[in-house]
């Protein structure tokens, strides 16, 4: 599971031991289900809005107060039998863009190439432009995102599915190239305390007494998720703790098959930082100066539709924006 940000975890995802299941199941039904979602900083958290896409089970802190928009949903057939041992339960996969939503964007742009997956890739896109979260920071702090029409389409859609690659990639992408000072040898890359900054500039970090990785950019420390950078959740996480109940030590030693592959995974999420920063730097202006305010979407005809997404398609046709409202909330209470 997503445990945090750019942190995994195992998870015994059974009911009796998970306090709180929520929607999981209908997003990912187990470990193989194929699926990707978007979770964004949840009502009522503390933290800087934040965004990030995963594909598999999420813990509700990994962004905080998390909540999540998948890109497709499963549920049992009306006509389903409970299913026997060993046989799989036969989930029908629902798409999760609607078809009034495609609609909605093709309509804006003139575009009948724009498809479902592109949608997705521009609200993640979106989602991480600094104009837009700067514009709107008091509103991200006491409700759900609502998404604009931007000018420019398929530029943040080509961000977004950047992004997504890099965040979703983080374990095996590219590895930032870090100079290694000192002598890596067998049992030399053990974390016996908790790693830490070599240098007030943070350029350095300081694995153990023998190691250290240096020419750490400055952008690694300029995209954060959740309150902190990337590496500060690496630094957090990989720490041996022991449980003072239970006596149980959580030792990150034990992660790797082979010791040496942790310096790979810390260079790994430095690029990740890195080129996380240098995409959304890129990113041209989601809205114009003079844009009207937002779209607020109509008060959902049933009760149980109260405090469900907010995500809005918006521009100079207010019925379009509407419609893209109805059809979240009308998918979403099916």
């Amino acid at each position: 599971v997503a445990y945090r940000p750019f942190v995994a975890a195992w998870c015994y995802a059974d009911d009796t031991f998970a306090q709180r299941p929520a929607q999981t199941r209908s997003l990912f039904p187990d470990a193989a289900s194929e699926n990707r979602a978007i979770c964004v900083t949840g009502v009522g958290s503390t933290k800087p809005f934040s965004a990030l896409i995963v594909d598999t089970m999420p813990d509700l802190e990994l962004i905080s107060k998390g909540q999540c928009f998948p890109r497709y949903r499963y549920r049992s057939p009306p006509d389903a039998q409970d299913p026997l041992p060993g046989i799989g339960r036969g989930l029908e996969r629902i798409d999760n863009v609607t078809d009034a939503a495609l609609r909605a964007f093709r309509a804006r742009y003139a575009d009948d190439a724009i498809g479902r997956d592109g949608v997705f890739d521009y609200v993640y896109g979106v989602l991480h432009a600094p104009g837009w979260r700067d514009r709107f920071a008091d509103d991200l702090a006491k409700e759900l995102p609502r998404i604009p029409f931007a000018a420019d389409f398929h530029a943040f859609a080509r961000a977004g599915r950047a992004l997504a690659a890099l965040h979703l990639g983080y374990e095996t992408g590219p590895e930032y190239p870090l100079e290694t000072v000192g002598g890596p040898r067998p049992g030399r890359l053990r974390i016996a305390a908790p790693m830490r900054f070599a240098d007030d500039a943070r350029t350095a970090l300081r694995i153990n007494d023998h190691v250290t990785l240096a020419g750490i950019p400055a952008e690694a420390h300029a995209y954060q998720v959740n309150g902190r950078t990337p590496l500060e959740w690496l630094i957090d996480r990989y720490r041996p703790t022991r449980d003072a109940e239970s006596g149980i030590t959580n030792d990150p030693n034990a992660w790797f098959d082979d010791p040496g592959d942790l310096l790979p995974a810390i260079r790994r999420i430095v690029h990740v930082s890195a080129e996380t920063a240098r995409i959304i730097a890129a990113l041209p202006e989601p809205l114009a100066a003079d844009e009207p305010a937002l779209l607020a979407p109509r008060p959902p005809s049933r009760p149980e539709a109260q405090g469900q997404s907010h995500m809005v398609a918006l521009g100079a046709q207010p019925r379009e924006g509407q419609e893209f409202v109805d059809a979240i909330y009308d998918r979403g209470h099916e």
